[in-house]
């Protein structure tokens, strides 16, 4: 599905709104954010979002995100914006947490299956150390995935799958089955907690990554922190230290745009900017 002409750019003002208030939160609290994955590539390559892309993501260490979780509420309280997770939100599907523009419906094909309503947001992921231990760190990163795969299957019966999985029909009666067995049985808190158990490490290395997104990579602390001011929409916000070097380890030749086909977007199927219209039916 695609954006109506102009949808696109009004979606990610409302998204840079939320971040700006994000922002001033965190500076006010000392709270320690970054610029994360698509939305660092951004601000690195075109000083703002890339041109297709319609949402915002951010990292935070393990203990401000904690910090954020703890305070963002009453922070938030009467500005418009809430503060989302599993333990506020019917059906909310992630481990992660997000920042609503209350009123607002952002619904995609994920959502919408999930029987869950967000409304236009921003992404806040936990950064994590990784266990300096080799043996121990396969074990961290395997049982941080399956649990977020299991999360995901509790809500969704028909993932999206990779174009290269063979005999994709039959692969998606499996999950069908496995998701209406854990949706049945499994508690989403009970698996958070599963999943949660991953954060803290014995030998803790200075080796960071999204706790909720394996595929992002890992990077030496040096990269990450401290954070430094970079220019993204004419606003000057959080990016990892090294920010070049923190997307080289994430897409390689990140400079080359991706053929049009690959350039991948949430689109939704109900998106209302608050006032009751559905623009994607427009």
């Amino acid at each position: 599905m695609r954006y109506p002409e102009g949808t696109l750019e009004r979606l990610q003002q409302v998204e840079l709104e939320i971040m700006l208030k994000i922002d001033e939160i965190c500076r006010e609290e000392g709270i320690t954010y970054f610029l994360h994955s698509g939305t660092c590539l951004g601000a690195v390559r075109h000083k703002g979002f890339i041109p297709w892309d319609d949402d915002i993501d951010i990292g935070m260490p393990l203990d401000d995100y904690r910090r954020f979780q703890q305070i963002a509420p009453e922070r938030l309280r009467g500005t418009g914006y809430s503060l989302h997770t599993l333990d506020n939100t019917r059906n909310f599907p992630s481990f992660f947490t997000k920042i609503f523009k209350d009123g607002t419906r952002f619904i995609d094909a994920v959502s919408h299956e999930a029987d869950y309503e967000p409304g236009i947001f921003v992404d806040v992921f936990p950064f994590i150390q990784i266990d300096a231990r080799p043996e121990v760190e396969k074990k961290q990163l395997r049982s941080l995935d399956f649990w977020k795969s299991v999360m995901y299957l509790r809500y969704i019966a028909h993932p999206h799958l990779p174009k290269k999985v063979p005999c994709k029909p039959l692969v998606h009666v499996g999950t069908s089955i496995v998701h209406a067995i854990l949706a049945r049985t499994v508690d989403p808190k009970w698996l958070r907690d599963r999943f949660e158990r991953n954060f803290h490490t014995e030998c803790p290395s200075d080796r960071w990554m999204n706790a909720c997104y394996v595929p992002s990579g890992i990077c030496p602390g040096e990269i990450l922190f401290p954070p430094i001011e970079m220019e993204f929409e004419g606003h000057m916000l959080y990016a990892p230290a090294d920010p070049h070097q923190k997307m080289v380890i994430e897409y390689g030749n990140y400079m080359e745009l991706p053929p049009m086909e690959d350039r991948y977007t949430h689109a939704p199927v109900i998106l209302d900017f608050g006032d009751g219209i559905n623009v994607m039916e427009q």
